[in-house]
């Protein structure tokens, strides 16, 4: 309970020591320790209790009752102040619902439901824990570099704009290129706090309200740098995940209000298994797919790149999104071939298809990582959705190299953006040969996305035996095509950082230690993940599925968890060898005693004329410029056209879902 206490109230500490410490030395110090700090703990934690059963923690709810009330509340007033300053009328109406709804719920319904267990503690939660705190504090550590280049970027730009002696530009210039960093980290240790009581709670009054404590601070890190475009999509985040805390609220009511009430998320999923709460479970998945930025919710995220690069790994890799899909693995026991099933399913693959499509049409990297977390989430809550254990161990291994993967590149993609001036792919013609160190990561990330012997590729094997096993066949045309369009717009991105010329030089001196050490620690997580999968799927996974589901043949050879864990013990460790060796040998086939002195002549499909530059005399005699670009479909896959359309159609299939489970329920059917 120590531990548990420790890693939700420390975040806390150190958000409030970031506000007031001004100095950059002493800042980097605060989050160098408290990252440790929590590192240790979440380390310490699991290594005392990933083998013990569900541990359970009963507090003394009644003052804390008011201080949930309390903190609600100020969510809600924040986002109202921040409202009527900026005119954003929807952002008001919403925020002052949910403060009614909430005061309701906790004056007039929790008060008068007994809660047996406030905390808990399983593998899960566990697994949560290390990813938050790990990958998390790894971002932290990465920022310390990124926002001193960040920061002076604005700087330069506000010193530009207040050019001209305009008075009310420069107090705007002024005003925007403030050095914040103490409350943008601030913010991030709050995030992690908000995160961990997430995991943690099986009181859903608690859980609800570190839901909320993630959407501002998602709104106040979008809007950062308080530009119209930032401002625009931060109350767009805001507004869509407030939506999707109303239906939450609206949810814990008609528990709390029901003829057997319910506030506990494991006496939720025991009723919800037997077909209860059909219409409440309902409205918590809506949640979980405006938290998850599921279609037709999904441009909130894609415009949350806006914001500082760390604010993008940190909101698709180990929080916000992933409370989302932890609450639908959680509730997963719940669901089947009953409405919410088959909503949860569909929603969850059509957002795999539509999103991996739009993908293979983007140049904007982080614009590609942002489809592309969105499509990995859906194959998550489509797994999710399907319930069984095969599809359960799929989708929290997908959640975990997910995870880790998509934090080295947004990070990646951030450090290279400050030394290339620019976040297009197109842009990186030779990254390999400019920045080796960070194209082996970035080029190591994007291969744990789709190929062997890194987890993803296994979880979608185990995705693919899960929709077989529990006779959705339909979902295997969509999981294929899927996995194609995935295929696509990686291998394409991946041949162009890793295509190499001669004449470039090494810019890679430049990055902060921070950055070295944030991105080196997600690298190393993300190898170590794919070298102990078979311990983590044995001794972690397969037993909290044991757990939720004791009276499924977990064991059997044909299920995942029999496959995987006997076939990649020693496989999978050599298999990520050779991968190893294989990248450092590319690495190693930069260095430029591999060219031959004093020749600069190479083939470009004609005779070369310059090296450096990459140019050749074609069969006309003409000089010609060698490029490599990219191929995008645009029109075939156009993003107007295909989220106009997926949009439409699931947006569709979720109004009838929410509708036939309040029609069922009413009916008591």
């Amino acid at each position: 309970m120590t531990a548990v206490a420790f890693l939700i109230i420390a975040p806390l500490v150190a958000a409030l020591a970031l506000v007031v410490v001004r100095q950059d030395k002493a800042r980097s110090v605060v989050v160098v320790v408290a990252t440790l700090a929590l590192a240790v703990t979440a380390v310490y934690l699991a290594a005392t209790s990933i083998t013990t059963p569900i541990q359970s923690f009963n507090l003394d709810a009644e003052p804390l009752t008011y201080l949930v009330l309390a903190i609600d509340l100020a969510c809600s007033a924040y986002v109202i102040a921040r409202g009527v300053r900026l005119k954003n009328h929807l952002a008001v109406f919403l925020a002052g619902i949910q403060a009614v709804l909430v005061t309701l719920f906790e004056l007039a319904v929790a008060h008068h439901v007994a809660t047996a267990t406030d905390l808990y503690l399983d593998q899960l939660s566990i697994i949560m824990v290390l990813i938050i705190a790990l990958i998390g504090g790894g971002i932290c550590l990465y920022s310390l570099g990124y926002m001193r280049d960040f920061q002076a970027h604005l700087d330069h730009t506000a010193h530009k704009s207040s050019q001209g002696g305009d008075p009310a530009r420069l107090a705007e210039a002024r005003h925007r290129g403030r050095d914040r960093r103490g409350v943008f980290f601030a913010l991030m240790f709050v995030f992690m706090s908000a995160m961990y009581a997430i995991v943690f709670s099986n009181n859903l009054g608690w859980l609800l309200c570190g839901w909320e404590v993630t959407t501002v601070c998602s709104f106040a890190l979008i809007s950062y740098t308080r530009t119209p475009e930032a401002l625009t999509n931060a109350f767009r985040a805001v507004n869509i995940n407030l939506a999707g805390g109303l239906a939450f609220c609206l949810a814990l009511i008609l528990l709390g209000s029901s003829e057997t009430p319910i506030l506990e998320l494991d006496k939720l999923i025991f009723e919800g298994a037997d077909g209860m709460f059909m219409f409440p479970i309902a409205l918590l998945v809506f949640a979980c797919f405006t938290k998850s930025a599921q279609m037709p919710f999904q441009s909130w995220l894609l415009g949350a790149m806006v914001a500082p690069t760390p604010t993008s790994a940190l909101l698709h890799s180990s929080t916000m999104v992933k409370a989302g899909v932890f609450l639908l693995i959680k509730l997963s026991p719940t669901f089947g071939w009953d409405v919410n099933g088959m909503m949860v399913i569909f929603v969850g693959a059509l957002s795999f298809l539509y999103c991996s499509a739009v993908a293979i049409t983007q140049h904007n990297a982080k614009r590609v990582l942002a489809y592309s977390t969105i499509a990995n989430l859906g194959l998550i809550v489509c797994c999710a959705g399907i319930g069984s254990p095969e599809a359960v161990w799929a989708a929290i291994f997908l959640l975990i190299f997910h995870a880790a993967a998509k934090a080295l590149l947004f990070c990646c993609v951030g450090t290279a953006e400050h030394h290339l001036r620019s976040r297009d792919i197109e842009d990186m013609d030779n990254l390999f040969v400019r920045m080796p160190l960070l194209a082996t990561l970035m080029a190591l990330g994007m291969m744990a996305m789709f190929i062997a012997p890194f987890g993803m590729l296994i979880s979608k094997w185990a995705a693919l035996v899960s929709m077989i096993t529990s006779g959705h066949l339909e979902l295997l045309l969509v999981l294929a095509f899927g996995s194609a369009l995935t295929f696509m717009f990686w291998a394409k991105w991946l041949g162009k950082i890793l295509a190499m010329a001669q004449g470039q030089s090494n810019r890679e001196k430049t990055i902060h230690l921070s950055e070295r050490v944030g991105l080196g620690l997600m690298a190393t997580l993300l190898i170590l993940a794919t070298v102990a999968l078979p311990l983590l799927s044995s001794d972690v996974v397969v037993p909290y599925l044991q757990q939720v589901a004791s009276t499924l043949p977990l064991a059997q050879s044909n299920g995942p968890w029999g496959t995987v864990s006997t076939a990649l013990g020693f496989d999978n460790l050599l298999l990520m060898v050779i991968v190893l060796v294989a990248l450092l040998a590319v690495f190693a086939a930069r260095l430029p005693s591999r060219r031959q002195p004093g020749n600069d002549s190479v083939y470009l499909s004609g005779v070369g004329l310059d090296s450096s530059h990459r140019s050749f005399s074609d069969a006309l005699g003409h000089p010609r410029l060698a490029s490599q670009r990219n191929w995008y479909l645009k029109s075939l896959f156009g993003e107007k056209l295909w989220e106009r359309k997926g949009n439409v159609f699931v947006g569709l299939i979720l109004v009838v879902g929410i509708l036939a489970t309040f029609v069922l329920e009413a009916g008591g059917l």
